[in-house]
Formats: C-alpha cells, sequence, structure tokens
C-alpha cells in the first residue's frame, strides 16, 4: 500500500492532515479487526506502525483536549467536577498542560484560554481515548475510588474554544 521508510514516511506526513491519518488508521484497524482486507495481517501491522509514525511527525508538540468528570471535585459542589484538562504531546506520551494540580475542581474553557493564547496555541486535537488501553499513558477512568472520566471534548466546549478563535480538530482516533 505504501512504504513505512523514514524518508517515505516523512513525505508522506507532509501530504496528510491529521485527520487523514486518523482515518487511515481507524480504516487499518476495521480492516484489521474485522478480516475485511486482502492485506496479510503483517502487512496491516507495518502499515499500522507506518501511520503511527506519521503521527508522531505531525502531532509532536501538539495539545490534546480532553472533557473530564472527576467524581471527587463533584463532591465538593456544584459543577465543580465537570470541565476540562489540556494535555502536551511529547513522544509517546502525554505530559500535563493545564490541569488543575487538586481534585477540588476541574478547569473550565476560560481558566485554559490565557495559557492557550499566552502560548500561542491556536489549534487542539480531541477524540475518544481507548477505553482498554488508554492513549499515550493517559487513562479513559483512572481512580478506581473516586473515578475520573475522560472524553473527547463535548460540542459546548468546542464551541467555546471556537468562539475564542481556538479550532478544535476531532479525530476519529487518537493518533
Amino acid at each position: 500500500m505504501f512504504k513505512t521508510d523514514k524518508a517515505s514516511l516523512e513525505k508522506l506526513s507532509f501530504a496528510f492532515n491529521e485527520q487523514d491519518i486518523s482515518r487511515i488508521s481507524r480504516l487499518l484497524e476495521l480492516l484489521k479487526l474485522g478480516e475485511l482486507s486482502t492485506l496479510s495481517q503483517d502487512e496491516i501491522n507495518r502499515l499500522q506502525e507506518g501511520i503511527a509514525e506519521i503521527g508522531k511527525l505531525k502531532l509532536e508538540g501538539k495539545i490534546y483536549a480532553f472533557e473530564v468528570d472527576d467524581s471527587y471535585a463533584r463532591n465538593q459542589g456544584g459543577n465543580a467536577g465537570e470541565g476540562v484538562e489540556l494535555y502536551l504531546r511529547q513522544g509517546d506520551t502525554l505530559k500535563d498542560f493545564c490541569i488543575n494540580p487538586d481534585r477540588d475542581w476541574v478547569l473550565k474553557v476560560d481558566q485554559t484560554l490565557e495559557l492557550l493564547k499566552k502560548k500561542k496555541i491556536k489549534t487542539l486535537y480531541t477524540g475518544e481515548i481507548d477505553s482498554i488501553n488508554g492513549f499515550l499513558g493517559l487513562e479513559r477512568k483512572s481512580d478506581p475510588e473516586d473515578p475520573i472520566f475522560r472524553t473527547k471534548l463535548g460540542e459546548i466546549y468546542i464551541s467555546e474554544y471556537v468562539e475564542a478563535g481556538i479550532k478544535v480538530v476531532m479525530l476519529d482516533k487518537l493518533i
């Protein structure tokens, strides 16, 4: 289907945008899981690894945003448990970028905007976190005693970012 040597992957990374890469990744996943491809499993695995490398090239240093429901913070009162968390992609991991350091409340969109504007960030990426494998070290559900649930940004949060001049890219599959 395509070459996966370093030079070829770099060329492809310029040809595809993040949504293209996400969709190709999702397609390969469906072909593999549904046994719908004429390609061998080894070939699909090779292509999936290549797409993952392209994703790394495209999204290194980018910011991922997730909607959060923190049961501990919610028990503190009001809507303190609902909000957003932002993470910086560094290689194969996500680092905290804009997250409340304690669990008494969760950040709201307006509380993240100042940092985004200060750092001149114009685009956020979001999508569903895999419930089994997580995403780059981030779990969809954490803390069994007082669970924190993370999901893709909902329309309300997306519209708040868009109104503030921040583009939100919805990925079919996180890359």
